[in-house]
């Protein structure tokens, strides 16, 4: 997987690991994507991704307990996919 911060190969990732299952905020700035908001709003308006949002409540991997994490979802993607 490419470490690259670039826009696009953001989206890459978001994707790639939404298709998997679903991705709460906290594991894709794991994943190098800090503006994980900004970036899932993007691929909604710009590249017609149908991607749900829900807060849920999570505990990090150091025990701390973080309510209202966005928990993204993908439920459909674009005939023409990035």
């Amino acid at each position: 997987m490419s470490k690259s911060t670039a826009t696009r190969d953001q989206y890459k990732r978001i994707v790639e690991a939404l298709r998997m299952r679903p991705q709460p905020s906290y594991d894709l700035r794991r994943l190098g994507i800090y503006q994980a908001p900004a970036r899932i709003k993007e691929l909604r308006d710009r590249h017609g991704y149908s991607i749900t949002t829900d807060p849920v409540v999570i505990v990090d991997r150091d025990g701390y307990h973080h309510a209202r994490v966005a928990l993204y979802t993908l439920v459909s993607e674009p005939e023409v996919a990035l």
